[in-house]
C-alpha cells in the first residue's frame, strides 16, 4: 500500500496581498511558518519514506519547518520536482488581482471558472500543461503503489506543493475533467491531505475538515481565494 500525503505551502506575503505569485517566490508569513510547523506536527507519527518538494523557495522552506517541527531524521530522502512546481502564470506574475480585473477581466474569470477557456500570457502555462506534468507525477506514484504492493510493504510518501498544482492532482484523482480543476474551495494553506493506492487504479482520498465557507469563489467572478 502506499499513502500519498500532500500539502500546500504555508502562506506567504502575497498570499495576503491577493497578488499573483506562480513561478515567482515572496517568503512566508509568520503565520505562514506556523503553519509549516503545524504541518511538521500533524506528521510527527508517520514513518516517511521519501519526500517530494516544489524548487519554489515558499515551499521548500515550509517543508525545511515541517520536517524539523515533527523531528525528522535529516535522512529522508527529498526530491526537488520541476513538475510539482506551481503554474507559471506569465505576465500576470506580481500583479494583483484587481490589476488583471482590470486589465483581462474576461480571461481572468476563465482562470478561476473555466480552466479550458483560459489563455496564458507571455510564457505562461495552460492548465492543460499543468495538468500533463502532474498527470507524470501521478504516474510514478501508481508505479511505487504497485511495487508496495508486490512488496507487501506500506510506503509512505510527502509532496508540498501549490494550490493550483495540487487541485490539478486532486481533480486526477477523482478522475474529473479539465473543466472541474478549479471546482470547490482553494486547499487551505499546510493542511494535511492523504491519498492512499490500495490495488488496481483505485485511490481513496481524505481531505482534511475545515470551514470554507469563507474561501468559495463569489458568482460575479471576484475570488476570495489566496493566489498562486
Amino acid at each position: 500500500m502506499l499513502t500519498l500525503y500532500f500539502a500546500r505551502h504555508g502562506e506567504t506575503i502575497w498570499n495576503t496581498q491577493s497578488r499573483m505569485q506562480g513561478r515567482l517566490d515572496t517568503a512566508l508569513t509568520e503565520q505562514g511558518q506556523a503553519q509549516a510547523i503545524a504541518l511538521g506536527d500533524s506528521l510527527r507519527s508517520i514513518q516517511l519514506d521519501t519526500v517530494f518538494v516544489s524548487p519554489a523557495p515558499r515551499a521548500r522552506r515550509t517543508i525545511e519547518l515541517a520536517l524539523q517541527a515533527g523531528h525528522f531524521p535529516a535522512t529522508i530522502p527529498i526530491e526537488i520536482d520541476d513538475r510539482v512546481h506551481e503554474m507559471d502564470l506569465g505576465d500576470w506574475e506580481g500583479l494583483s488581482v484587481d490589476e488583471v480585473k482590470a486589465i483581462a477581466p474576461d480571461n481572468l474569470q476563465a482562470f478561476f471558472f473555466s480552466p479550458p477557456d483560459y489563455i496564458p500570457t507571455g510564457n505562461g502555462e495552460t492548465y492543460r500543461q499543468v495538468s500533463a506534468r502532474m498527470a507524470s507525477f501521478l504516474s510514478q506514484m501508481e508505479a511505487l503503489g504497485q511495487a508496495a504492493l508486490s512488496e507487501g510493504r506500506d510506503y509512505h510518501v510527502l509532496l508540498v506543493s501549490h494550490n493550483i498544482t495540487l487541485k490539478a492532482l486532486l481533480a486526477l484523482l477523482k478522475r474529473k475533467p479539465l473543466s472541474l480543476l478549479r471546482d470547490g474551495p482553494p486547499l487551505k494553506q499546510a493542511a494535511l491531505y492523504r491519498a492512499v493506492y490500495r490495488s488496481g487504479q483505485a485511490w481513496e482520498i481524505v481531505e482534511p475538515d475545515f470551514d470554507t465557507s469563507d474561501l468559495q469563489p463569489s458568482a460575479g467572478g471576484s475570488q476570495k481565494e489566496d493566489n498562486p
